[in-house]
């Protein structure tokens, strides 16, 4: 086995109280070899994990690029329980072809794992949540960027699996894969078969060049599963589905109860390397404040954390978000001036809106009366008006003027 390891963080290690607390971060991992088992995390004793921006390059027909987690039952499933898993860069170099495995994030037989602001480049398989029908309770898989994989998010045997406001493209051809971004069947590798039930997929978006299946799902997999709100599309005409081996359109898919709220338009990315959409995709629902921190338009991936922004106004859809645009603060205009007849020595102006309880100093406004300069005695303000004392009254038939120099 080849393969090169830089280390540029850290990586620590402790036990508390018989849980050992493992985070490993800002390292990069190259492979070049044909089988490689991937970064292998330890998972003899239940531990917290935390792997984060890190970088992982391969070209393994078979294997891994991350393992964290088993493919079978077994007395060290669950210990890996709660991992998070973010920030990273998983690439794959290898040639996109059927049949090819190398598993990208795996997860196998722990729940509740963290999958989130990850971007995974071309892996035959990205992101794996499989076991023998265990329940995820509070994991999630979101606000990923998922480029060109064989198939996006395997959901085998693993009840209620969250994917929500990821981005999903693929220039693939139905030659290179026969996959779709996201499977979710039944593990028929144990008996009885482990339920895949309770899927959620929402905010999320689906875009492919060539005409591959968005989500494919077995029947005995729909019980509990949701999917809406999500953006779909394809290049070369209505976005497919698949449910037990039958292909679905569209609007067939809609028919059956699913994406009755989900748009078929066109992201309109500004390049397919950040993923950036040319404007809001303000198309989601709110999922609640523990999923509405995304990928900021300016993420970049590295031994740092990627720059995020939080939802805000409506729900965006996809993995990259927009950040709020701050209005500038109205100013108030000018309307006009009138000297009453009862006050001749009070000047008062009026504003389109209402005025900050600030008085500017005399000394700020200059007054001339049929040309010559008149001193400003007072000053208030209320609500829309600003109103001067002058020094002395003026009368009918006087041409006034009134400047104003903002104080220093």
């Amino acid at each position: 086995m080849k393969y090169t390891f830089t280390a540029f963080l850290l990586l620590a290690t402790a036990v508390l109280s018989g849980q050992t607390i493992l985070t490993i971060e800002g390292k990069t991992y190259t492979n070049q070899d044909d089988t490689w088992y991937g970064v292998n995390i330890a998972r003899t004793k239940p531990t917290t994990l935390t792997f984060r921006n890190n970088a992982i390059t391969s070209v393994n027909r078979y294997g891994y690029l991350l393992s964290a987690g088993d493919e079978v039952p077994g007395a060290y499933n669950n210990n890996l329980d709660g991992a998070v898993i973010t920030g990273n860069m998983l690439t794959w170099n290898g040639t996109p072809e059927i049949g090819i495995i190398p598993h990208g994030i795996f997860t196998g037989y722990n729940i509740n794992v963290q999958v989130k602001y990850n971007y995974l480049n071309k892996v035959p398989m990205a992101i794996i949540r499989k076991s023998n029908g265990m329940t995820d309770v509070s994991g999630v898989v979101s606000y990923n960027i998922v480029k060109n994989p064989g198939v996006g998010v395997v959901i085998k045997g693993m009840n209620g699996v969250r994917i929500f406001n990821n981005t999903f493209y693929s220039s693939l051809t139905t030659a290179q894969t026969n996959r779709s971004f996201i499977d979710i069947y039944e593990n028929p590798d144990v008996t009885p078969a482990g339920c895949a039930k309770g899927t959620k997929i929402y905010n999320n978006v689906f875009y492919t060049k060539n005409r591959l299946k968005n989500i494919s799902i077995t029947s005995s997999c729909l019980s509990g599963f949701e999917c809406d709100y999500n953006i779909y599309y394809c290049e070369s005409g209505t976005p497919v589905f698949m449910v037990d081996g039958s292909l679905k359109t569209f609007s067939e898919w809609q028919a059956m109860g699913y994406d009755t709220h989900s748009r078929v338009i066109n992201p309109d990315f500004k390049d397919l390397v950040s993923f950036v959409p040319a404007a809001r995709l303000d198309y989601g629902t709110d999922l609640g404040q523990a999923f509405a921190t995304g990928l900021s338009v300016d993420a970049k991936w590295g031994t740092t954390s990627p720059a995020t922004a939080t939802q805000n106004g409506r729900w965006q859809v996809g993995a990259v978000i927009y950040k709020e645009v701050e209005e500038p603060a109205p100013v108030p205009e000018y309307l006009g001036s009138l000297i009453d007849n009862a006050t001749p020595a009070r000047l008062e102006m009026t504003f389109s809106l209402a005025l900050a309880n600030i008085l500017p100093p005399t000394s700020s406004f200059s007054v001339t009366v049929n040309g010559i300069s008149r001193s400003v005695s007072a000053v208030s303000v209320s609500g829309t008006k600003v109103t001067l004392t002058l020094a002395s009254q003026v009368v009918h038939g006087d041409a006034v003027t009134i400047a104003y120099t903002k104080p220093s």
